[in-house]
């Protein structure tokens, strides 16, 4: 099957269902540097996924623009939840609170600036419901034994751009490829996870961790 022709049927099935798209969050984000952000398919599957485990502690490695941390936001909200995000970049964060502010999400949104690799081990153990991995992908492999540590048991782990090492011809991603491909084998030999990739977007390790 065609992914790329399923994602686009896809948006066409759902264009017109009331939830943030991420071209028009883009276009109001005041910004004329591009800044990537999660595919629509993905916000989606993130909505239902984690309405469906009534997650209430989020947190993310990677802000951004603040994209996905407005749908996961909107989501967990639903329920009591909140999400803590880590942004390195003060002045990409500045847009990320605009855009909360804008949405009614600032409520329901903590951000924290800084260095995810310093900033993490400032949490307790076993303090969030789920963990969305998708800060600079060299981060990947050394933070994912701090993911789990406050990952409580059962609760999911989700990172972006698992499929990356299937881009080709980019001599410049080399090192960007080989760090999620060691992310991804260190993934799938976890004794504590159960997990796979689905191939949405540019690809999400989907996990759980294991209650034993």
């Amino acid at each position: 099957m065609d992914y790329s022709k399923a994602a686009d049927y896809i948006s066409q099935i759902y264009a017109d269902t009331p939830r943030p798209r991420h071209q028009e969050y883009l276009e109001r984000t005041l910004t004329a540097d591009f800044m990537p952000v999660i595919e629509n398919e993905v916000a989606d599957f993130f909505r239902v996924l984690l309405q469906l485990v009534k997650a209430k502690h989020v947190l993310e490695i990677g802000m951004s623009i603040g994209f996905s941390t407005s749908s996961i936001a909107n989501t967990v909200k639903a329920h009591g939840g909140h999400v803590t995000s880590i942004e390195i970049d003060q002045d990409i964060a500045s847009f990320a609170r605009k855009n909360f502010e804008r949405l009614d999400l600032e409520d329901y949104i903590e951000v924290k600036i800084g260095d995810a690799e310093n900033l993490i081990a400032d949490f307790e153990g076993e303090s969030f419901d789920a963990v969305f991995q998708d800060a600079d992908k060299a981060l990947y492999p050394p933070l994912l034994d701090e993911c789990l540590r406050v990952l409580k048991p059962g609760g999911l782990f989700l990172a972006n751009d698992a499929l990356i090492p299937l881009r080709r011809n980019r001599e410049d991603w080399d090192d960007t490829m080989e760090s999620i491909h060691t992310f991804n084998k260190k993934v799938a030999d976890s004794t504590g996870l159960e997990s796979t990739i689905l191939p949405i977007g540019g690809g999400i390790t989907f996990a759980m961790k294991k209650t034993s």
